[in-house]
């Protein structure tokens, strides 16, 4: 069973979140690229090599909001009151209930609660049975941490285009970044299987 990933820092955004992996991927293919090149230039007569895949946490650019976007709609009246009412929403039933959240509204729960001890699990998912499954038995086990604010996102939307990696956790406290586990299912003993006590425990270490 893989150990947990700490990473402190100020880290709240989605950018932040998956920094550390797109730096692995991109030194791999940087010596992917290089050996390809070594190996066209020694047998010229073969097709050139497919270009590698795009890295696991990677979103083309266009798929992102642009920071002067984000600065037009801080600005829209409108989007300003829909955005506050989405957090009181959040805030008022989100201690020990599993609520469904976009990237940006909880990376603004997590800056609110940068000075507080509250605790803040984001579930990232996608629709396979692997996702379905732990939603499930985190809503059945969410109302014993009643000081923690839990919330469900689509891993689609946060840039994560390889579905092997999803389910992933993440832990925040004081507004750092506590605990990233990738691919939860590692973390129990049948990835396929697992059950509601399984997710219970890993749980109780995120939240402690």
């Amino acid at each position: 069973m893989a150990d947990f990933n700490h990473h402190a820092g100020p880290q709240t955004g989605v950018k932040g979140v998956i920094a550390d992996y797109q730096q692995a991927q991109l030194e791999q293919r940087q010596r992917q690229e290089q050996e390809a090149a070594a190996a066209k230039a020694a047998q010229p007569h073969y097709p050139a090599p497919q270009n590698v895949d795009q890295t696991l946490f990677t979103k083309k650019e266009h798929e992102l909001s642009s920071d002067e976007d984000l600065d037009d709609l801080d600005d829209d009246p409108v989007f300003k009151e829909y955005r506050e009412a989405r957090l009181a929403e959040l805030h008022q039933t989100g201690f020990g209930v599993l609520k469904d959240a976009t990237p940006d509204e909880y990376v603004d729960v997590v800056d609110q609660h940068a000075q507080s001890d509250v605790s803040i699990v984001v579930v990232l998912v996608n629709t396979s049975r692997a996702s379905k499954r732990l939603v499930e038995f985190m809503q059945a086990e969410v109302g014993t941490f009643t000081n923690t604010m839990f919330l469900c996102v689509q891993a689609s939307e946060c840039g994560f285009s390889d579905p092997h990696v999803v389910p992933i956790i993440l832990g925040y406290r004081y507004g750092e970044l506590k605990h990233n586990i990738v691919r939860v299912v590692d973390q129990f003993a049948d990835p396929i299987n697992f059950e509601r006590q399984h997710v219970a425990k890993l749980l109780g270490k995120v939240c402690q």
